[in-house]
């Protein structure tokens, strides 16, 4: 008997396998039109593959019993690759590491008393901690949404008596001097990174825009930055005559490797602060707040500002003026 859509199929898998019969459902949907699929259970006989099926159609919850942790993170972070930019990915990683005691642990599992006690155990800052915490709240809120765990399950984070941490004191972001800038410029054409810091401090891009620009949005006098965290952040980037000239560049390495190379040039400062330099020479060149938040991808200042078009060329003779 046909099953109905939404309820699942029964595979055979290719191979030798002890237990070649999976039941299987389609969750979502990836850009490209291609179904994401959640494997539900491993099974010897297709008679199993379909008790099975139909079971879990039945009681979704009764998946919780053999669901770990990492099996529904890496389904959520698998709908999360089509929806967030690389730098958002990159954070649901970083802070999925810090969850490492309880990968393997059963969903049912997973109580007051397990996510106290590891928030305790974790030498991270006050920030850290409550983006574990945010992290771990969006992964019980999709459990629910899939009915892998029951509703009540969303009160957990809030019965936790989180531990007090410190606030870590951050180095602040301060504007790069005219002269290391003038010496970037010295040593540009034998050295492929000052380029790139150049770009930076010259666009006011972030690291992970220009490390995942596309070929095909690069123009003569712009960039097109298509992927970002709000709709303010998909936007047109002046290149300004004087980065002009020294184009192209290498591609930009990985995080840890461009922060070394960064260092080295720029021992006092980190890559951020070259989007502070961008804002601060701009700012003295008084250029309109309106144009300055358009290319730095910001979310315009007032309802006027809404209305006022803000062309490529208005773009051009502001970063010109640098």
């Amino acid at each position: 008997m046909k099953r109905k859509n939404g309820d699942g199929t029964v595979v055979k898998l290719s191979g030798n396998r002890r237990r070649p019969w999976a039941c299987r459902k389609i969750i979502g949907w990836k850009d490209d039109g291609h179904p994401i699929i959640r494997y539900i259970s491993y099974h010897k006989t297709k008679r199993q593959a379909e008790i099975a099926l139909n079971q879990y159609n039945a009681d979704p919850y009764s998946l919780a019993e053999k669901f770990t942790l990492d099996d529904l993170y890496k389904e959520w972070y698998s709908i999360q690759e089509n929806e967030k930019a690389e730098q958002t990915l990159r954070a649901y990683r970083i802070r999925y590491g810090h969850l490492k005691a309880i990968h393997e642990m059963k969903l049912t599992d997973i109580d007051v008393f397990t996510l106290e006690g590891l928030y305790k155990s974790l030498d991270v800052s006050k920030g850290t901690l409550e983006d574990v915490q945010t992290l771990v709240n969006l992964l019980l809120k999709y459990a629910v949404k899939r009915k892998y765990l029951p509703v009540t399950s969303l009160n957990l984070s809030k019965s936790i008596n989180m531990p007090v941490k410190k606030e870590t004191k951050q180095n602040p972001h301060s504007v790069i001097s005219k002269e290391d800038i003038d010496r970037l410029w010295t040593v540009q054409p034998y050295n492929e990174y000052a380029k790139i810091i150049l770009v930076y401090i010259y666009t006011g891009m972030r690291y992970s825009e220009l490390k995942n620009l596309d070929p095909a949005d690069c123009h003569d006098n712009y960039v097109e930055i298509r992927q970002a965290k709000t709709p303010s952040g998909k936007r047109i980037v002046p290149i300004c005559s004087k980065i002009q000239a020294i184009l192209p560049i290498i591609p930009v390495p990985a995080r840890t490797t461009f922060d070394r190379y960064f260092k080295e040039l720029l021992p006092n400062h980190n890559p951020h602060d070259t989007r502070h330099t961008f804002t601060s020479m701009m700012t003295e060149k008084n250029v309109d707040v309106r144009v300055l938040k358009a290319i730095l991808g910001h979310r315009l200042p007032d309802v006027t500002a809404i209305y006022t078009h803000i062309s490529l060329d208005m773009m051009l003779d502001a970063v010109n003026l640098l």
